[in-house]
């Protein structure tokens, strides 16, 4: 088996950093994922804890570690981007995000003598908008757990407290459309989300290079050939609009009812349908008519052809929404308590 280091130096440090490695585990011999590195945390105490959350089963014992630790921990976001092992997490009596639950949690399995192997993801839509150059303001991605229960192994998902028993560990796309790309013992030399920085530069030259053929197919990078139908309306009404639409055998590329100037310019030289109340289209005229001149003639035959794109104003009742009715409500007991006061003080 091979592999690459990477050197990363940051603020005047060198770390070297092991390059994510899928298939560096060795499932054939479980024993060798029940010790954890003392990064992780005193040993002794995991132990004793451990030891008091085992039961019966593999699946027991599992549980009874995500139900302790889901009594245990509170979520704190700001602690996502630091280093923190089991015992930062059980002292601090909270947790910043995935990363750091799920160290804790392995901790405890292999403790308690349940093999356990650290997986990291990264979203599949994430990877393309990398992959494509676009700008991006979030890194997403999640850890996931391989355990060893009743001589097999399968997928856990502890912040969801969820396994997936019908597991492969050479599966790559797994639950939440979630690449799995790194697989290791020791979550600090992996480098985890943790280590903020470090975590960046890693995942951004790893998924740089990525073979994109390992990825499921890239669905923001499509064209739809063939007229395509716009929609907008509020809701309800955008969703009986597209109903519409897809029984006349269109496939509705929008519905929007905001962001005028990007979708309007998409709608030329294909179907725009538009709901209307009382005459008055959802969108403001004058917004319309910028991109599709005299379009408000339209509005009282229904339907109108600007250059290619086809127009159809759909004339709804106007609904009364469950906040205008609560509102109305609210009012009408107002005013009825006015009129109580008005006769108490007579």
């Amino acid at each position: 088996m091979w592999r690459f280091l990477i050197p990363f130096i940051l603020s005047g440090s060198s770390l070297l950093a092991a390059e994510p490695v899928f298939d560096a585990i060795d499932y054939a011999d479980p024993e060798k994922y029940l010790t954890a590195p003392a990064s992780l945390g005193d040993q002794a105490m995991i132990k004793v804890q451990a030891l008091k959350l085992k039961a019966d089963t593999d699946q027991k014992t599992v549980s009874n570690v995500l139900d302790w630790m889901n009594a245990s921990l509170k979520y704190q976001a700001d602690l996502a981007y630091q280093w923190r092992n089991y015992d930062t997490v059980i002292g601090d009596g909270c947790y910043g995000g995935c990363a750091d639950y799920a160290i804790a949690c392995g901790v405890l399995l292999k403790s308690a003598g349940i093999p356990t192997v650290w997986v990291k993801t990264m979203d599949v839509p994430w990877i393309w908008t990398l992959k494509r150059g676009d700008a991006f303001q979030t890194w997403s991605g999640h850890v996931f757990l391989e355990v060893y229960l009743d001589g097999k192994w399968v997928l856990l998902d502890p912040g969801a407290k969820r396994v997936y028993l019908n597991y492969s560990p050479e599966t790559r796309i797994l639950p939440g459309n979630r690449f799995a790309y790194h697989k290791g013992n020791d979550p600090k030399t992996m480098i985890m989300s943790l280590q903020w920085e470090d975590w960046k530069l890693q995942t951004r030259a790893y998924f740089s290079k990525l073979d994109p053929r390992l990825l499921p197919v890239d669905t923001v990078a499509s064209v739809v050939l063939g007229k395509t139908c716009f929609v907008i309306g509020n809701s309800p009404y955008y969703q009986r609009l597209t109903q519409l639409a897809q029984q006349q055998g269109l496939t509705v590329a929008k519905s929007f009812n905001t962001g005028y100037d990007t979708y309007l310019p998409l709608a030329k030289g294909h179907i725009l349908y538009i709901a209307t109340h009382e005459g008055q289209p959802t969108v403001p005229i004058a917004t319309l008519e910028k991109y599709f001149p005299n379009a408000s003639a339209g509005i009282k035959p229904g339907r109108i052809t600007i250059e290619g794109t086809e127009i159809l104003f759909i004339e709804f009742p106007r609904e009364v929404s469950i906040n205008e009715k609560r509102n109305q409500l609210q009012q009408e007991r107002k005013q009825l308590e006015q009129r109580k006061a008005k006769l108490l003080a007579k």
